[in-house]
């Protein structure tokens, strides 16, 4: 991976060697990626199709502390004596979720786990606030064909936002291009010819020149050589990336925004991914804190089942709520700090940019750890 600034004055290059890995990462449409979590959940359960429920929640009523959720409007049971008059069943489902979906149907469960996005539904049913901004940028997406097969990501921050372009095999590359909303609503209306005109542009001697190597350079080299073992791609020179052809989707806008909800977690209930936060998307780390979620969530639920706990249980939950509120708030951070500071072209703030990618690019450990964090396998990008 190449990252530079439209200032020309420095630059760094990432590369799965330094941390003895095959791939830094990998990009997969979101329809590709869904397809295949449905194959494999259908190889585990065969009739799993039977539990998909293609319908829209209307309302969620939860178990009170006692444990039970009143039905119908009636007083729930909340000894055993009160149960009597009430089914097994009914005294059952007073201890579980409720659900109640569009099409008319209830569903009871221990344990819902709102993944709905941004927007979540399952989040604003459940009343759970949020903090966040919206930052006065958008998004371009889109899909752009080479002349040549792209294995490599790049990225240039520009004096509106940064540029990606993402390899997603073959010829093809993924474009996410921060702008503002101004800009954005130009790029979308523009002709296909003259908006891969202008990605060209942005990727190459648009805003400024290409970085190139100097005294300073040299110096930063001799300085830092000494400080762990040296990563390769120290040495390796500034490219430019491969130009667009043609454009071969549509292009989409997106508005950007921070948000974090105040709580991950209530009693059955546990929020993932973008439901619970959502990040700019710089440094393409939302759906990373996603897995992360998934996987932090999974195995506080599989703990809990190993000791017959109630995996809906409000203190077996808020386990997965501290492990990832800390590494998720901790990100954000770090991606706003980075927006904020893109967003600003002034003279000593473009110095100590240069100077942020050449400590990036030339010490080494630091550049190892900015790698392991971004790969999600440190708590932290800087040394540890």
């Amino acid at each position: 991976m190449q990252v530079w600034d439209y200032t020309g004055l420095g630059y760094t290059r990432y590369s799965a060697r330094v941390v003895g890995k095959e791939y830094l990462g990998c990009i997969v449409e979101n329809k590709v990626l869904c397809n295949s979590l449905l194959l494999r959940l259908q190889e585990q359960k065969e009739d799993l199709e039977n539990m998909i429920y293609p319908t829209r929640l209307v309302s969620l009523a939860f178990p009170s502390k006692s444990g039970h959720v009143g039905v119908a409007g009636v007083k729930p049971p909340s000894t055993e004596a009160d149960s009597i008059g009430y089914t097994s069943e009914e005294v059952h489902r007073s201890s579980l979720v409720k659900l109640d979906l569009s099409d008319g149907q209830t569903l009871y469960s221990k344990l819902v786990v709102g993944a709905d996005g941004s927007k979540s539904n399952v989040r604003q049913v459940a009343g759970i606030k949020t903090t966040g901004w919206s930052y006065p940028q958008s998004a371009i997406i889109c899909t752009v064909e080479h002349t040549i097969a792209n294995d490599c990501a790049w990225q240039r921050f520009l004096p509106s936002g940064p540029i990606a372009l993402l390899p997603i095999g073959d010829n093809f590359s993924n474009i996410v291009w921060t702008m503002s909303l101004e800009e954005a609503s130009r790029h979308k209306s523009m002709s296909s010819e003259d908006f891969v005109m202008s990605v060209n542009h942005a990727l190459d001697f648009g805003y400024g020149p290409h970085p190139s190597s100097s005294s300073v350079d040299h110096y930063m080299e001799k300085l830092f050589s000494g400080i762990g073992h040296t990563a390769a791609s120290t040495k390796e020179c500034f490219e430019v990336p491969p130009r667009a052809i043609g454009l071969i989707s549509e292009r989409m806008a997106f508005r950007l925004s921070l948000m974090h909800s105040h709580d991950y977690v209530s009693k059955g209930l546990a929020l993932v991914g973008d439901a619970a936060h959502t990040v700019h998307p710089l440094a393409g780390q939302g759906v990373n804190l996603g897995f992360g979620d998934a996987a932090a969530l999974a195995k506080v639920i599989s703990e809990g089942v190993s000791i017959g706990a109630d995996i809906g249980d409000l203190s077996l939950l808020s386990w997965y709520e501290n492990d990832r509120k800390t590494a998720n708030v901790a990100m954000a951070a770090v991606l706003d700090g980075f927006q904020k500071m893109y967003s600003v072209d002034f003279g000593p703030l473009n110095v100590l940019r240069a100077a942020a990618f050449h400590g990036a690019q030339y010490i080494s450990p630091l550049k190892r750890n900015i790698i392991s964090y971004a790969m999600g396998d440190k708590q932290s990008p800087l040394f540890s």
